[in-house]
């Protein structure tokens, strides 16, 4: 037998039904730590149920990966250590844990729904299996084509200073994820507008089954409709943590993903890293802090699942054909756009690369052909993947058909999108740094396309990330800014049109030289966007906080009816709304509600049929108080209280913000009026006075109220001139 140089025998390289074999039996192992740590904790330490599902999936990987490293793929190391496998193990495991716990979650969510059993109890270890089950296929691609993909790399090594080179920007971007994660952990509450719903509802569905309370005002809805990805997230952290910092790991999971994503799809190497670099402008846009959480995590998760697919130049073997299968279901679990996102840059770079293939070809008609059968059978097998995705879209815009809005007018579309106006939200600062940013994009494509017309007309693979922002400039201005039930269309579209073009860019269109300066100067607009952000967001927070004060106040599990007068914030010294383009103070009192149980009647979710819960016909404070959406969400609410009875009893009423500007309309006006006639003030938020409480006449002695008892805003405007 020969010997390698260093004196030892070369180990024989397991075949590929061999390594599959080894990964099962590692996998089997895990499934008995992910068992016995579920074991351990739930019944004898009485974590509870779906904590205990997160720590012991968590003390599996850590067990599969040490075995893998050293048994199932020890000779796929390559030049990176252990703790760099171990990170992208983890990585690969995070879609998975996402399907094994949701998949726990949602049966433990289902036998309470269903069966009216608090716990699973005996039948906890069933629903871990079943999580496990539906992990596995995915866990065994992303291992093999990311985890210990290092086989290749280990044979043939790139020259140290190639090394070196990729080093820098892969410091950079390691920096600027740190440097973007920080600062929702830098407030008490990142000021979002739907965000609080996503937790309040979360948790109104978990306690559902039992609460009287909840199930007299809410209906809870199971069903296959979109938009549950953020719910599968935060049910098992609720279980762990508070409901501000579930949220913050919600949205620190997206801020790390979707820059990781977006590494995916480009090529590997210095150039690649540097490239990645240009994701970072797009990452706390408009949906982030509109808190459209779906759909970001769904953005990025589309990027993921094209470069998962475009990396195998779609040959599909039955691992990848199961990872990408697992990736289109969340897809659809995330969002619709995100959905069709994916599907439309995937089989556009494919699709080019096809065509770019067959006219490689030549002259002969049957290399031609045996390129389309080759290309035709990948994206065919690609297709079938995303088929039950489809179907369930195409079912749920055919059911929501008359929920659309009229298309904005094609000028404002067009001034929205070159001043890149889907990337502000909280601050008017934000708008000369996103008009830069669509300015060097334009730049580098004017140019590069420049470049090439000068050498020739000539198409190459990686223009089809080219042709996907093409199309998704042209559905910009053709779909209605509401499809669906689902808001902002042309701000989500808007973005996927801005990260394919930076991925033209970086994937091969443009020298490394060009890649460099466009990614540097977009990356140094994202961390002077973080400083005009981050100002903003602690002064929203402190106000927030001024707001959640008053759950002290209110108690546990109250019937609250929040009325936002100000749901921008006050006017800041200028006279201009706080919040810009978002309203974090409409539905901040949800955290009151996630905080100390009970109902909050502002709830808008739950006017909807693509939330976890929503409002029974009888009692749909939407219809019965203000008649549409429209006007209890107003500035001011156009609200009826004398037909509050109709929803039951309404323990408190929070008036936010109010001013005499809002309160000398006829809404404010009617408001000052029921207010003074049929509740009483009882308490009023420090240090700013901006938050009224009010309870029934009834549930207080003493005497009838007067207008001159409301707040200090409102007194002013009650009170004669």
């Amino acid at each position: 037998m020969q010997e390698s140089s260093g004196g030892e025998a070369p180990s024989r390289v397991p075949g590929g039904r061999e390594r599959l074999v080894r990964f099962a039996l590692v996998g089997i192992s895990g499934v008995g730590v992910n068992l016995a740590a579920l074991h351990v904790l739930a019944a004898g330490l009485g974590v509870p149920e779906i904590a205990a599902s997160a720590l012991a999936i968590e003390a599996s990987v850590v067990s599969n990966f040490l075995l893998n490293d050293t048994f199932t793929f020890r000779d796929r190391h390559g030049a990176g250590g252990a703790g760099r496998r171990l990170l992208r193990y983890h990585a690969v495991s995070a879609v998975g844990v996402i399907v094994q716990l949701g998949t726990f979650t949602a049966l433990a969510l289902g036998a309470r729904r269903l069966l009216g059993r608090p716990a699973l109890g005996p039948w906890r270890s069933a629903a871990q299996l079943a999580g496990i089950a539906l992990a596995f296929a995915w866990s065994y691609a992303g291992s093999v084509r990311f985890a210990w993909a290092g086989h290749a790399r280990a044979r043939a090594r790139p020259p140290r200073r190639a090394s070196r080179a990729a080093a820098v920007p892969a410091a950079i971007f390691a920096a600027l994820l740190v440097l973007h994660a920080l600062p929702t952990w830098l407030v008490a509450y990142v000021p979002t507008q739907d965000g609080p719903l996503h937790v309040e509802n979360t948790l109104a569905l978990l306690h559902h089954a039992t609460s009287p309370l909840l199930q007299r005002y809410y209906v809870a809805n199971w069903g296959a409709q979109p938009n549950w990805l953020t719910q599968l997230l935060l049910a098992p952290l609720l279980g762990i943590v508070s409901a501000p910092t579930a949220e913050k790991l919600v949205l620190t999971g997206y801020t790390l993903l979707l820059p990781l994503s977006f590494r995916a799809v480009l090529p590997r190497g210095a150039r690649g890293w540097w490239a990645a670099l240009a994701v970072f402008p797009f990452v706390h846009a408009f949906p982030f802090f509109m808190g459209f959480w779906n759909f970001s995590w769904g953005l990025a998760l589309a990027f993921l699942t094209a470069g998962f697919y475009l990396r195998t130049r779609g040959r599909l073997s039955p691992a990848r054909f199961a990872g990408l299968a697992a990736l289109s279901a969340l897809l659809y679990l995330a969002h619709l756009v995100a959905f069709v996102g994916a599907v439309i840059a995937a089989a556009a770079v494919l699709g080019l690369r096809a065509w770019a293939s067959v006219r490689r070809a030549g002259p002969s008609s049957a290399r031609r052909r045996r390129v389309l059968r080759g290309y035709g059978r990948r994206l065919a097998a690609g297709a079938l993947t995303f088929a039950p995705g489809i179907a369930l879209v195409l079912a749920w815009v055919v059911a929501h058909r008359d929920r659309a809005s009229a298309r904005l007018p094609f000028p404002e579309l067009a001034a929205k999108l070159a001043a890149g106006y889907a990337l502000v939200s909280i601050d008017r600062g934000e708008l000369p740094l996103a008009v830069m940013v669509v300015l060097v994009l334009f730049v580098g494509v004017v140019h590069l396309l420049l470049v090439r017309a000068g050498r020739g007309p000539t198409l190459r693979p990686n223009d089809g990330w080219l042709l996907a922002a093409a199309i998704f400039v042209v559905l910009y201005f053709a779909v209605p800014d509401v499809v669906a039930a689902g808001a902002y269309v042309s701000d989500r579209l808007a973005l996927f049109a801005f990260l394919c073009t930076a991925a033209w860019i970086g994937a091969g269109a443009a020298p490394r030289v060009a890649v460099r300066r466009v990614a540097l100067a977009l990356a140094a607009i994202s961390v002077v966007a973080l400083g005009v952000r981050l100002d903003k967001e602690r002064r929203l927070s402190a106000l927030m906080e001024e707001l959640v004060s008053a759950g002290r106040f209110v108690g546990n599990d109250r019937v609250i009816l929040p009325l936002a007068l100000a749901p921008h914030g006050p006017r800041d010294a200028h006279g201009r709304r706080m919040g810009y383009r978002i309203k974090p103070f409409l539905h901040g009192a949800s955290w009151i509600v996630a905080a100390q149980g009970g109902v909050e009647l502002k709830n808008s979710q739950a006017n909807t049929d693509q939330c976890p819960v929503r409002w029974p016909a009888d009692r749909n404070p939407f219809r019965i108080i203000a008649s549409n959406r429209g006007r209890m969400e107003g500035v001011p609410p156009c609200v009826d209280l004398r037909a509050a009875p109709r929803l039951g009893t309404i323990d408190y009423v929070l008036v936010w913000g109010a001013t005499r500007e809002n309160l000398e309309t006829p809404c404010g006006a009617a408001l000052v009026v029921e207010l003074a006639d049929r509740y009483e003030p009882v308490f009023l938020s420090a240090p700013r006075g901006l938050l009224e409480v009010w309870r029934p006449r009834a549930a207080t002695a003493g005497r009838r109220p007067h207008a001159s008892d409301l707040g200090p805003q409102v007194a002013r405007t009650a009170s004669p001139r």
